[in-house]
């Protein structure tokens, strides 16, 4: 299959020399930074910490400290990512009232935000945490603004695989800020994010009215450049092993199999919702499995935390 490429078109609002934008208000930001994906990324982490540190104790500076330079690692990366497709954000509908492509705010304020958010971020990571957890942050932005927004989203449909990859290094991060190193557990939690992506996300594009803004803003993603049938196949494969991986995850933590089997029912259940979905495939069956992923991803580093303690507990 012949992969999609585009150029990047300059907007025509950025051709105006005179333009006065509106004040800047707290939703505008919160728009640009992606609220709930910025909350899902950070909740990752946040569990991956509190699941690693259960046994040691937590230490509420540090805890504190990592979560805050984490919150600014990726928000200045969002930002970033929001500056780079601002001119593909336009031509989309789904996208299209995004503060840019709508004129809430000059590109180079985001811009500048963005590459101050990301440094300081970043280096607040370094300095209250430890060099590897620094590291696997910078990976974070390194594959989300350079790899994935930079290099490959608008190029090949297999973007989203490398998205994932930095999706996946905040519960790493999250984990490393405790033991000071990347473990296997570390490496599962990531992976589970990784396998988990495109269950969120091919499923959002697999909805009419977003598949549409993809075509039209010539972005390759799967359903565009493949079929929608392909792209069910490949979200079902995305389910099987994001279950596979959260449960080797729980093993790898030494988590009691009975505290597990909340767990193991709710990936059963994405499971059958995805198989069902492949054999009978319907954009109802689709949509409710998007809604479901996001669920799906909280419950499971949830239940993992809780699976820890519950653990701790048992003779």
């Amino acid at each position: 299959m012949k992969e999609v490429e585009i150029s990047l078109q300059p907007q025509e609002y950025e051709s105006v020399t005179s333009y006065t934008y509106p004040p800047l208000s707290f939703s505008t930001y919160s728009e640009l930074i992606k609220s709930k994906q910025t909350f899902l990324l950070l909740y990752t982490s946040v569990f991956a910490y509190l699941i690693s540190a259960w046994g040691t104790g937590i230490f509420l500076f540090h805890f504190i400290w990592f979560t805050i330079g984490l919150f600014f690692a990726i928000t200045g990366s969002t930002l970033l990512n929001m500056y780079i497709d601002r001119d593909i954000d336009a031509l989309m509908d789904r996208t299209k009232d995004r503060p840019l492509p709508s004129r809430r705010i000059p590109p180079s304020t985001v811009l500048k935000h963005g590459a101050l958010f990301t440094v300081a971020g970043i280096l607040a990571v370094g300095i209250f945490t430890n060099l590897v957890t620094m590291f696997v942050v910078f990976l974070g932005f390194f594959f989300d603004v350079v790899v994935y927004s930079l290099l490959l989203k608008r190029r090949t449909r297999l973007s989203i695989i490398f998205g994932g990859v930095a999706g996946g290094l905040p519960a790493i991060a999250g984990r490393a800020a405790v033991i000071g190193y990347v473990d296997i557990a570390s490496i599962l939690m990531g992976a589970f994010v990784l396998c988990w992506i495109p269950l969120h996300i091919l499923t959002l594009a697999l909805i009419p009215k977003n598949l549409e803004g993809y075509k039209n803003a010539n972005v390759p993603m799967w359903p565009v450049v493949s079929s929608p049938t392909q792209t069910i196949y490949i979200v079902t494969l995305s389910a099987i092993f994001s279950a596979l991986t959260v449960v080797l995850t729980g093993i790898v933590l030494q988590i009691n199999i009975l505290a597990l089997l909340p767990l193991f029912l709710f990936c059963a259940f994405i499971l059958f919702q995805a198989f069902v979905n492949l054999r009978e495939p319907s954009h109802e069956r689709t949509f409710q499995i998007f809604k479901l992923a996001s669920i799906f991803m909280a419950f499971a580093f949830l239940w993992l935390f809780v699976g820890v303690i519950i653990t701790s507990f048992l003779p």
